[in-house]
């Protein structure tokens, strides 16, 4: 009877972690088939071009966390399966005062560089002003912050093993964002509402959390001048920024790559497919981002007999799915093309071909990356980003003549050495005694 119920709720638990995590892909997955045709609609082509460029800005600064987000959640579930709750709260309230610090001294820097730098000039915009760029970038500043707060509390429902929450309160503000920014579209309100109706959102899902997260008594929402717990995590946390970091600045990096050297229609084109590849990348991760904290505890136990099984059908099951979805983007491209644009979109299909190999090969190494990960094994991720930034200054010098598709081979190229050191770092975990 006691197996019965184990398994039955073995089972309810990976039912809402990959149903919540669907959700939370599929909201991102409209929001994105529905925004591109949406802005290029009501700006045009070559507006929504600069606004692309612009965002990149704020979008490398999202990652100001640090790495903190992620090596705090496990480190608060660590915390509180020790019954250690009271060190639990120092460390969650003293990662919200230092995160929300340095994003008052992102601000600060902003403020100064505003007045020494026209940014209009440096990015080379025709369709914004400079007070118009500004004020957009002000606003991603502000919504920055809401954004790092909300991240580190709706961390704590992982920490308490409920994935599914996290997830189903993430698909929820997505879905928030994509009607907001739909209707400051439509009725042609200026742009620097989006950020700022992103950032009031934000807010209002911290509380709604909060309110949820109360009923456990040893939660505590608050801020602390005693940053200590924080800042030691710091060395850990910075390897998995770096990562992350090299993975921002390869996508919004080729982004502005691509538009400094092609210009902006040529940005359209690379985003558009893109985007339709990293949303297959996006469903795809439903099925080994939970596993995480499987490796973790089948190698805290020492059991790695049964983590190396699980890590094969693991990388077997990503490969078949992979490939069975490139194939069917490639088969319904033309179809797909029309839901988004009402005139014809031209397109090098070979692009889209080397994006759709590339995507697989990125899905296995990353797959194979959650088993390092869960214990924190970041180093050999850190060669992410120095292949990124090679391959980009290489970009720089080669585009013109090799186009989006010699973009894409890069990415093919970094993957695949990606994966040969992913693979020998397991293999190192594993047989380590």
């Amino acid at each position: 009877m006691n197996l019965e119920r184990m398994i039955k709720s073995n089972i309810q638990k990976h039912f809402h972690n990959y149903f919540s995590s669907f959700l939370q892909r599929f909201c991102m997955l409209i929001s994105q088939l529905f925004l591109i045709p949406a802005f290029i609609f009501n700006l045009g082509i070559e507006q929504y071009g600069e606004w692309l460029i612009l965002t990149t800005i704020p979008n490398y600064l999202l990652l100001s966390d640090l790495g903190l987000t992620l090596t705090v959640t496990n480190e608060i579930c660590r915390l509180i399966n020790l019954k250690e709750f009271s060190s639990q709260e120092k460390l969650f309230k003293a990662t919200l005062s230092f995160l929300s610090v340095i994003v008052v001294f992102l601000i600060f820097i902003f403020l100064i560089l505003s007045n020494i730098i026209d940014f209009k000039t440096l990015l080379n915009l025709l369709f914004f002003s400079n007070k118009d760029v500004l004020l957009i970038l002000g606003a991603f500043m502000i919504n920055i912050f809401s954004y790092l707060i909300f991240l580190v509390t709706i961390g704590y429902f992982k920490s308490l093993n409920l994935f599914h929450k996290h997830e189903y309160f993430l698909a929820l503000t997505l879905f928030l964002d994509f009607i907001a920014t739909l209707i400051i579209l439509n009725f042609k309100i200026a742009l620097y509402f989006i950020p700022i109706t992103m950032s009031t959102i934000r807010l209002v899902m911290i509380f709604i959390v909060n309110k949820e997260l109360k009923k456990f008594k040893f939660y505590k929402f608050g801020f602390s001048l005693d940053w200590s717990k924080a800042i030691k995590l710091l060395p850990v946390s910075l390897k998995l920024s770096f990562f992350q970091l090299g993975t921002a600045f390869f996508i919004q990096g080729s982004t502005f790559l691509v538009g400094m050297v092609l210009g902006s229609s040529m940005v359209v084109i690379f985003n558009t497919i893109r985007t339709l590849v990293n949303s297959l990348r996006s469903f795809i991760n439903i099925l080994y981002i939970p596993t995480m904290q499987e490796f973790t505890v089948l190698l805290t136990k020492n059991l790695k007999e049964k983590a190396f099984v699980k890590l094969k059908k693991l990388l077997a099951l990503i490969f078949l799915v992979s490939l069975i979805s490139c194939f069917g983007i490639y088969f319904f491209r033309d179809f797909i093309f029309e839901l988004w644009f009402k005139n014809s979109f031209l397109y090098d299909v070979n692009f889209l071909i080397l994006m759709l190999c590339s995507i697989i090969v990125y899905n296995i190494w990353n797959a194979a990356s959650m088993l390092p990960l869960s214990i924190n094994r970041m180093d050999k991720l850190a060669y992410y980003p120095i292949l990124s930034i090679l391959v980009l200054v290489v970009q720089y010098f080669i585009l013109p003549i090799t186009g989006l598709t010699g973009l894409a081979v890069s990415f093919i190229f970094i993957d695949l050495i990606m994966l040969i050191i992913v693979l020998k770092l397991n293999y190192s975990i594993l047989n380590k005694n």
